[in-house]
């Protein structure tokens, strides 16, 4: 086998003085070396966004939510016992969610308030991470606080400690927004900034403060989960449901972001097709490159089967020197992906200044930058299926040395 791959590298050495052979050899390295780094940036961008929904996204929405069918939620706190029992629930808060309009200096926009029971102490941590300057340690109830989201407090110019006007109905269960509505004075505790669509529609209170607002200090809308595998979430919500004798209403994070999910998903089964399409077609260069080759070391072969060596060696001396191409595309295309990927974020960002706006606009998609995570797996596979496709394609162009006839070459 070594003397095979010798031969293989002197020949792929020695291929630099036959120009059509050379130029075939480097077009088929860099045709294949663009295909692997196109797949790692694009599933390394996919992976990015899956990573934000999981946990930029599902930070603030909860995994799932019970509501009852018939308001009011009567026996809501047995309910939350009972679900909290569950092994797989992270945690569960009772919530009063409700849309308002945010006023501040005279602007307006319209919000949808989430509210957080800071006496359970149970919600995700993670959410922290996305509020600004620590504003959460300071974010209390039953002191008139609120917390808005980047977006609103850019576009009505709020920053935290300023004082805004909520206007928002009577009774939060309402069906009636026109004819009864009420105003609340909040200070603003903070600011959350997830740079997604959420920013501008989105702001937090604590549920005893909405609770005191609405003179129902013992009435909730429902029951938010969060649970371990977001995945397993509807046969859990199906599990709560059956537990609960039917009487409430259920609704997943699968119903309002799942189709993202999804499309995440058929993005990256397109990225693997166009990569194995692209090194495919990449893979014609390599066997015209090898069957050149064969034409050009014709007399070599001979004189070596002459001198005894088997076929099965030659062939294996061809079918390395396709693999070493393989091998060159695979090391350079990885190295240079990889150091794209890395720096991909810092590449936007100098375009996003020469063009003068976002290459990925705000609104676009969920969120409002392009996100990036390496996954070596990802890597693996990818050099898995190159080397994959390689090996079947240089064996079949090493065994056309077979037919070289020996007595036509040496006459």
């Amino acid at each position: 086998m070594m003397l095979s791959f010798q031969i293989a590298l002197k020949f792929y050495r020695g291929s630099s003085s036959n120009i059509l052979l050379s130029s075939m050899s480097l077009i088929s390295v860099i045709s294949i070396t663009i295909g692997i780094i196109i797949s790692i940036i694009a599933l390394s961008t996919m992976n990015g966004f899956e990573y934000e929904l999981n946990n930029r996204i599902l930070a603030v929405i909860p995994h799932g939510e019970i509501e009852p069918i018939i308001a009011p939620f009567i026996d809501w706190k047995t309910a939350l016992r009972c679900i909290r029992q569950i092994p797989d629930i992270i945690h569960a808060t009772p919530y009063i969610n409700f849309y308002g309009v945010v006023e501040f200096n005279n602007k307006w926009n319209v919000v949808y308030i989430r509210s957080i029971d800071l006496k359970q102490n149970l919600y995700d941590s993670t959410l922290l991470n996305f509020i600004e300057k620590d504003s959460w340690k300071y974010f209390c109830e039953n002191i008139g606080q609120i917390i808005v989201g980047k977006g609103i407090s850019e576009s009505l110019g709020i920053k935290a400690g300023d004082w805004v006007t909520v206007l928002t109905t009577n009774d939060f269960r309402s069906n009636n927004k026109l004819l009864s509505s009420k105003k609340i004075r909040l200070q603003v505790a903070g600011i959350l900034s997830l740079n997604s669509q959420l920013d501008y529609n989105i702001a937090i209170m604590s549920l005893s403060d909405i609770q005191h607002y609405y003179d129902k200090t013992s009435d909730v809308s429902g029951i938010a989960i969060k649970i371990n595998n977001i995945f397993s979430v509807n046969r859990i919500l199906y599990k709560i449901k059956s537990m609960l004798n039917h009487q409430v209403y259920v609704c997943s994070w699968m119903e309002t972001y799942g189709y993202i999910y999804k499309d995440i998903q058929m993005v990256r089964i397109i990225i693997y097709l166009s990569m194995i399409l692209i090194i495919g077609i990449s893979c014609f260069n390599v066997i015209a490159a090898l069957i050149l080759s064969i034409k050009d070391k014709n007399y070599d072969i001979a004189i070596m089967r002459a001198l005894g060596a088997k076929s099965i060696l030659i062939q294996r001396v061809f079918f390395l020197y396709g693999l070493i191409i393989y091998t060159i595309s695979g090391i350079v295309g990885t190295g240079v992906g990889v150091f794209i990927t890395f720096n991909l974020t810092n590449f936007i960002t100098t375009f996003n200044g020469l063009l003068g706006n976002k290459i990925l606009s705000e609104g676009a998609y969920f969120v409002n930058f392009l996100p990036v995570k390496l996954s070596e797996w990802d890597i693996l596979l990818i050099l898995s299926i190159t080397l994959l496709l390689g090996s079947l394609t240089s064996w079949y162009a090493a065994s056309k040395t077979r037919r070289v006839n020996l007595s036509k070459i040496l006459k």
